[in-house]
C-alpha cells in the first residue's frame, strides 16, 4: 500500500483531525464544480488532490483546507474552469472512492451468500484506512471479537454468536457520547483480522475477547479486554449464571466492560438486571435477530413470533419482530402487501412501547411506518429523532433517516446520516449502497457510477450495486451498460419482481418494445405465483410511454400504499410523468407536494 501524496508535492502528513473529502463527487461538490472539472484542475494546475493505491485499486481524497488553499492560490482561468478535461487514451474518468451505505432490504436469503465475498483483506485496508486515518477517533472505540463456545453442542457457535451480539448491542447503548462500538454484523466478518490490523481500519483503542461454556442449566461467561494499541492485556474476569438468567450475565458482563474502558470519563449508569427468562424463547430472540441480519424475513419473522410467546414480556422480542414485519412488505423484499405487514409492525412497536417507551428500535419502526406506509413525515422525523436521542449508536436508525433525506431531497443530510451507520458497522453490505443511491436521486450519475463500481471492485456480485449501476448508465443513454448490469442482478436474484421491472425498463428506454413487453408478460405471470407490487407494471408502462396505464397503476400502488411511492418526488424514473396533472394528484395523495 502506498499514498501518492508526495509524489504531487502534497505535504506527507495530513492535516490533524481534519475530515477527509472521500471522492471525485465530494471533491467537486466542495468545490461547486462538475467531476469532470475538479479531475481537469488536478492533471492540470495541480489540484491538491491525495491518491491511496492498495494493489491494482486506487482511491481518491482530498482536505478541505488544502483544497481551500490551492483554490486562492492558484485557481485555473475562470474562461476555462467548465471545458473538458483532456482525458489520456485509456484513462478513467472514475476513480474508487470510499462510502457505499445499503439501501433498506435484500432478497430473502441473497444477502447471506454475498456477505461472505465481503472478508477480503483488500476491503478492509482500502475502506476503512482512508475513512478513519488521520482523523482523531470523537469516542473512545470498541470491537468485540465473536466470542468462542466450548459447550461441545453440535451446532455451538449459535449461541455464542447472539449472546456476543447482544453484549456488543448493549455495550453500545450504555454510554454512547463516548463509547463507539463497532457493531455485531461487521465485527463478525472482520474477527480474523489481528488487533495491529483493526486498529489501522477502525481506530480502535480496545479489544474485548471471551469464550462461552454451557453445562446443562448453567453458563459461564470467561471475558479478557485488551488494550489494543500495545495488546496490553487489562483485565479478565469470568460470570456464571443460570440459563434463565442469561439477560443478568449480560447485564453484567457489559457494565463491567463499560467501566473498564471508561474510567478516565463519565461512568455510565448502571443498567437495571433483566429478571429472568424461558430460555427456549431468547434462543428463538437469537435466531430471530440472526436471520433478520441476512434479511431472511419469514424465517425471522417466524423465530420472533415464538419469542415473543415464550416472552410476552421481553422488550426486543416485540420490537425486531416490528422491524422484521415492517421491511417484509418494502421493497426489494415484498414479502407481503405493507396492507398486511404494516399494521402487524406497528401493533408489535407499540406492544414494545408498553414494555418501555424508551425502546429505540420501536421508535424507528414506527417513524418508518410514518414515512413509507403513512406518508407522514413530519411524523417520521419526529420518530427519528427520537430513535437516535435514545439509541445514537444504532446503524439502522441512522440509514433509515438517511432515507428519510433522500426522500425529502437533502442528499448531504442523507449522506451524512448513512455516513454514521458506516461508522458503526463498517462493512455491512446493508449500508455500502446508500450514497451511490442518494447521488441517484440527486441525478449525479457519475458519482452513481463510480461509488456503485467501488462495491463491486470489494464484493462482486453485491446485486444491489449491479442495480444501481444499472440505473445510473441507463439515465445516461448508456444502454448495453445498463441492460448487462440489470440482466446480472436478474440472475443473482432470480424472479425478484424489482429487478425485472428495472430490466424492462431499461429494454424501452433502449428502444427494445418488443424486450420490454416480454419483460412485462413475464411479471404478470409472475404475480400469479407471488406478491408483485402494482409500482413495478407502473414503472414498465411509464418507459413504454402509455400514460394511461401507468397512472391505473399507479392509483393501485397507492391503494397498497406501496413504499417506493415516496422516491417519485426524486426519482428519475418518474421524470415522463411529472408534467402530467394526474401526477400532481397522486402526490398530492402521498402528502409530498
Amino acid at each position: 500500500m502506498s499514498d501518492s501524496a508526495a509524489s504531487q508535492g502534497l505535504k506527507s502528513e495530513p492535516p490533524a483531525n481534519e475530515p477527509r473529502l472521500e471522492s471525485w463527487g465530494e471533491i467537486a461538490a466542495h468545490l461547486r464544480r462538475d467531476v469532470r472539472t475538479v479531475q481537469r484542475w488536478e492533471r492540470s494546475y495541480g489540484l491538491p488532490v491525495r491518491r491511496l493505491q492498495v494493489g491494482k485499486l486506487a482511491t481518491v481524497y482530498a482536505y478541505q483546507s488544502e483544497l481551500d488553499r490551492w483554490f486562492l492560490e492558484r485557481q485555473p482561468k475562470p474562461e476555462n474552469e467548465d471545458s473538458p478535461p483532456d482525458a489520456s487514451p485509456g484513462e478513467s474518468e472514475v476513480s474508487i472512492t470510499k462510502n457505499l451505505f445499503g439501501s433498506r432490504g435484500l432478497q430473502k436469503g441473497l444477502l447471506f451468500a454475498l456477505v461472505l465475498l465481503v472478508v477480503g483483506g483488500t476491503y478492509f485496508f482500502l475502506h476503512k484506512r482512508q475513512h478513519l486515518v488521520g482523523r482523531a477517533p470523537e469516542k473512545t472505540r470498541l470491537f468485540v471479537r465473536p466470542f468462542t463456545d466450548h459447550s461441545g453442542d453440535s451446532s455451538p457457535n449459535d449461541f455464542a454468536e447472539g449472546l456476543t451480539d447482544e453484549i456488543n448491542t448493549q455495550l453500545g447503548r450504555l454510554d454512547p457520547d463516548h463509547l463507539g462500538v463497532i457493531a455485531p454484523f461487521s465485527a463478525k466478518l472482520l474477527s480474523g483480522q489481528s488487533i495491529p490490523d483493526l486498529v489501522n481500519l477502525l481506530g480502535i483503542q480496545y479489544v474485548l475477547e471471551g469464550s462461552v461454556r454451557r453445562a446443562g442449566a448453567r453458563v459461564r461467561i470467561d471475558v479478557n479486554l485488551v488494550s489494543a494499541g500495545d495488546q496490553t492485556p487489562l483485565w479478565a474476569d469470568s460470570y456464571t449464571g443460570d440459563l434463565s438468567d442469561i439477560l443478568k450475565v449480560q447485564d453484567e458482563v457489559s457494565a463491567a466492560v463499560a467501566e473498564k474502558i471508561l474510567t478516565r470519563l463519565p461512568r455510565p449508569a448502571a443498567p437495571a438486571l433483566a429478571n429472568s427468562v424461558d430460555f427456549e424463547g431468547y434462543q428463538a430472540y437469537l435466531l430471530g435477530r440472526r436471520f433478520w441480519a441476512i434479511r431472511d424475513l419469514p424465517h425471522s419473522i417466524e423465530a420472533y413470533q415464538k419469542a415473543v410467546q415464550k416472552l410476552p414480556n421481553y422488550l426486543l422480542a416485540h420490537s425486531g419482530l416490528a422491524a422484521a414485519y415492517a421491511i417484509s412488505g418494502e421493497a426489494p423484499n415484498d414479502v407481503v402487501p405493507a396492507t398486511v405487514s404494516a399494521p402487524k409492525a406497528r401493533e408489535e412497536a407499540r406492544r414494545a412501547l408498553a414494555i418501555d417507551p424508551k425502546s429505540a428500535e420501536a421508535h424507528y419502526v414506527l417513524a418508518n411506518l410514518a414515512m413509507s406506509y403513512d406518508w407522514d413525515l413530519s411524523t417520521a422525523e419526529r420518530e427519528f429523532s427520537e430513535a437516535l436521542r435514545l439509541e445514537p449508536n444504532n446503524p439502522t436508525a441512522h440509514q433509515w433517516l438517511g432515507q428519510f433525506w433522500m426522500v425529502r431531497n437533502h442528499i448531504p443530510e442523507a449522506q451524512a446520516e448513512t455516513g454514521k451507520a458506516l461508522d458503526l458497522d463498517p462493512v455491512s453490505p446493508i449500508f455500502t449502497t446508500a450514497r451511490a443511491e442518494a447521488y441517484y436521486y440527486a441525478h449525479d450519475f457519475d458519482s452513481t457510477v463510480s461509488h456503485a463500481k467501488l462495491t463491486l471492485d470489494q464484493t462482486p456480485n453485491f446485486v444491489l450495486a449491479e442495480f444501481w449501476l444499472g440505473s445510473a448508465y441507463r439515465e445516461k443513454k448508456m444502454y448495453p451498460e445498463s441492460l448487462e448490469h440489470f440482466q446480472k442482478a436478474c440472475k443473482l436474484a432470480t424472479d425478484n419482481p424489482a429487478l425485472l421491472m428495472a430490466y424492462g425498463h431499461s429494454l424501452a428506454s433502449s428502444g427494445d418494445i418488443p424486450g420490454a413487453r416480454k419483460v412485462l408478460n413475464d411479471l404478470t405471470a409472475l404475480s400469479r405465483k407471488r406478491f408483485v407490487p402494482a409500482i413495478y407494471f407502473a414503472g414498465l408502462y411509464t418507459a413504454l410511454a402509455d400514460k394511461d396505464s401507468a397512472f391505473k397503476w399507479l392509483d393501485k400502488a397507492v391503494a397498497e400504499h406501496d413504499d417506493r411511492l415516496i422516491y417519485l418526488g426524486v426519482d428519475p424514473i418518474a421524470d415522463p410523468l411529472r408534467s402530467d396533472p394526474r401526477f400532481r394528484a397522486v402526490m398530492n395523495r402521498l402528502h409530498l407536494q
